[in-house]
């Protein structure tokens, strides 16, 4: 079963698909699926654009981060 991550379901509630999404991040699809799956952590640059893009902010989309950072 599949991880479920705020990217995912804000990216699927905003619908988009991750093709599309990762063009305008300017990642690819495979780095965008496998950070919606929890598998690769994303630079704290790429997080800023994809939160940009969907009009969050990268606390809500990426709250581990966070805590790691602090």
């Amino acid at each position: 079963m599949r991880k479920t991550t705020p990217l995912r379901n804000l990216r699927r509630s905003r619908t988009i698909n991750q093709q599309d999404l990762a063009r305008l991040v300017g990642i690819s699809q495979q780095s965008l699926s496998k950070a919606e799956q929890g598998i690769l952590r994303l630079s704290p640059d790429v997080q800023a654009r994809l939160a940009a893009v969907l009009g969050a902010s990268r606390q809500e989309l990426f709250p581990e981060s966070e805590a790691v950072a602090s």
